[in-house]
């Protein structure tokens, strides 16, 4: 068969006007990618927090899956279960800039079960973020299951994000004991008016709590005998955290219980003293102890690692405790008289004994002495496994039990634990269709790249780098920034880090297919502590990869604050402690310009970005093969350097050019190729 002549012209006709209806889609090169660099430097000041970070344009209407809450990508650990039954949270946000009100229908499917759960909602907020509660579901452990839940929204634009999926696992293992360790002082009127709170809670989960008491010597006068019995050890334990207050509680090495205690009861348990709402452990540890002849404690440790572990640094650590320590009257400024779960040494130190990552039964056999004035009967080991890398404890066990306990004198009756209150909503059935997973076929508008830090931290993609392997960007529940709805951001706890002049680096995902015309925009909020103790932020940006990174973002102590200065920990809990920074990402990407495979000119582009510190990207293209510079010079038409001095065939080339030696100021490129000529501004600006 043959095709006419006016087919043909018609197909090219078709073709043609499609180019010039849909410029940006066919010119796939003007799309880039960036990463970004969140860099807190410590001064021991006070807490800062980041939320809703997003490039790209907010179209009208856009319902968006942002995270599944209460259930873990990858492994959770079971306590002796063989099944968990979960009532899946899901949180559901609007991001567009008008509010939603045709109704929107929410599913999640876990096909391995054959599960299958909907909701519908008919209105949601521009910014808002609803959280969906699912029907229950019981996840039998050791099966792989997949997640997908999804959104079915009639006139949403954006597809992309309609729908989020996750492969999750989980495993019977451990029971986890959770391990208490606290800085206090005799010398303290703080630690008077907290501890016997703390005490309390212990007490009222005491088979379930491993509590040592480091005793510090300061604030002055820091005369506190405790401290002054074994100084050593404690002033190792207060260098591997980096504590310099009290009191300071920590709870499985990785988290601070925020001050006042007075607060605690046992409502609370779960949100302060559990890691994970299963609380379980691929580590178990049994301790079991023996009053020798001799005032000697025998002290026989079992360890089973059920899981292989992440690190090759892990360490069994074992501390003598006294658990009550009595005066006639009180002591110091602290007015207290009892002492519970005093720490009197570690064995042999505190490096404690290497234990190895790899699945199996380890046994411990150790013996110290019952030093004068300790009192033979209220002495007890404790042991736990600690991963010395990032300082999180797999778990904890002790040679003493509820039976052998004297009630703190602060006790309290022990009262019904609760689940904590969330600000919920969950909606009635009704008869919304279903939506396949995957959302639209193709976007309406361009790509929204964002991330709420409602789910699990790091999200996919994020990575944290963390040298001194302690208190870094942690995600924090209760706070959330302004341009977005939700519970939760993300915290650099200044507050409590005392290493100061440390850095930390939170690396983004890769947000892609961002243009020239997007901007990049983020919320935080920080309080200044004292003038001498501030902290800073810097935000890079990269272009290509990681390789080269530019400074979008620095400011530091009163020039970051959002609130006015505080010596208590910083909660922005009012909207107006927050602020949103948006940059142009016209600063720093290439021009939209469609490249073709043979340049057709001569082009020397401008200098990206510009001004700039300390580097800059500088694009050119060559029409014919030919002796090609590329030249720097100063204000005064000084050389300054060349990039550029050879024979180039005929294509697209960048050079960056690093200004790390020169001052500020105006300086000049010039690109000279065979018949062509051009010189181009830039500015230096540090």
């Amino acid at each position: 068969m043959k095709i006419s002549v006016y087919k043909i012209f018609l197909f090219a006709a078709v073709l043609l006007s499609a180019s010039l209806l849909f410029p940006k889609e066919l010119s796939v090169k003007s799309k880039s990618s960036i990463i970004l660099q969140f860099v807190t430097t410590n001064g021991f000041g006070n807490n800062l927090y980041i939320d809703n970070v997003m490039t790209g344009t907010r179209p009208a209407l856009d319902i968006a899956v942002t995270a599944i809450d209460n259930i873990k990508k990858d492994t959770t650990f079971l306590p002796e279960m063989q099944s968990v039954t979960i009532v899946p949270e899901i949180n559901v946000t609007n991001l567009g800039l008008d509010a939603y009100s045709s109704g929107f229908t929410l599913s999640l499917e876990i096909p391995e079960l054959m599960y299958s759960s909907t909701d519908t909602a008919s209105s949601i907020l521009s910014g808002q973020t609803f959280i969906f509660l699912m029907d229950s579901v019981t996840i039998p452990a050791g099966m792989n299951i997949s997640l997908t839940a999804y959104v079915s929204a009639p006139l949403d634009t954006i597809g992309k994000n309609d729908t989020l999926k996750q492969t999750s696992v989980f495993l019977s293992a451990a029971k986890k004991k959770l391990l208490v360790e606290e800085f206090t002082s005799s010398t303290s009127p703080s630690c008077g008016a907290n501890n016997p709170f703390l005490d309390t809670l212990i007490y009222n989960h005491f088979n379930n709590v491993c509590a040592l008491k480091y005793h510090v010597g300061f604030p002055p006068p820091g005369i506190d005998s405790m401290y002054i019995a074994d100084s050593n050890d404690v002033n190792a334990r207060r260098d591997y955290y980096f504590v310099n207050t009290v009191p300071y509680t920590i709870l499985n090495g990785v988290s601070r219980l925020p001050l006042p205690y007075t607060y605690l009861d046992t409502a609370l348990f779960s949100y302060y003293f559990l890691d994970s709402v299963y609380n379980g452990s691929p580590v178990s540890v049994s301790v079991s102890d023996l009053l020798l002849p001799g005032d000697t404690i025998q002290s026989t440790i079992n360890v089973n690692v059920y899981y292989p572990l992440k690190s090759n640094n892990i360490r069994l650590k074992v501390a003598a405790v006294e658990k009550l320590v009595n005066y006639s009257g009180p002591i110091g400024a602290s007015d207290e008289f009892s002492f519970y779960d005093v720490f009197r040494k570690f064995i042999p130190d505190s490096t404690g004994y290497p234990l190895s990552s790899i699945p199996g039964h380890y046994d411990f056999t150790v013996k110290y002495h019952v030093d004068s004035p300790w009192q033979d009967t209220s002495m007890y080991t404790l042991a736990f496994v600690q991963n010395d890398d990032n300082r999180e404890v797999y778990n904890c066990g002790k040679g003493i039990s509820i039976s052998k306990l004297k009630r703190p004198a602060a006790y309290r009756k022990n009262i019904a634990v609760r689940k904590p209150d969330y600000d919920t909503k969950k909606f009635p059935l009704s008869g919304f269709a279903s939506k396949k997973p995957g959302g639209m076929p193709f976007d309406a508008v361009s790509y929204l790249n964002y991330q709420t830090f409602e789910g699990p931290f790091p999200p996919v993609g994020w990575t944290i780098s963390n040298p001194d392997g302690y208190l870094s960007f942690e995600k924090f529940t209760g706070v959330n920034g302004t341009t977005l709805g939700g519970e939760s951001s993300i915290r650099g706890p200044f507050y409590d880090y005392a290493n100061i002049g440390q850095k930390d680096t939170l690396y983004s995902a890769v947000f892609d297919s961002v243009s020239v015309y997007d901007t990049l925009s983020f919320d935080y909020a920080y309080a200044v502590y004292l003038s001498t103790y501030s902290d800073s932020l810097t935000v890079n940006i990269s272009t290509n990869g990681g390789q080269t990174w530019y400074a979008i973002f620095e400011e530091g102590g009163y020039g970051l604050s959002t609130a006015l200065s505080t010596t208590q920990p910083f909660y922005p809990y009012n909207s107006s402690q927050w602020k949103t920074y948006r940059y142009p990402l016209q600063g720093v990407l290439p021009p939209e310009n469609p490249q073709t495979a043979v340049p057709l000119r001569y082009e020397l582009l401008q200098n990206y970005p510009n001004p700039f510190n300390p580097r800059t990207t500088i694009e050119f293209r060559i029409r014919k093969e030919g002796f090609v510079t590329l030249k720097i010079y100063d204000i005064l038409g000084r050389l300054i350097k060349t990039l550029v001095s050879k024979n180039l065939k005929p294509d697209s080339y960048s050079e960056i050019f690093d200004a790390s030696g020169l001052s500020s100021g105006i300086y000049f490129y010039r690109l000279d190729a065979s018949d062509f000529s051009l010189t181009k501004k830039m500015v230096v600006l540090k």
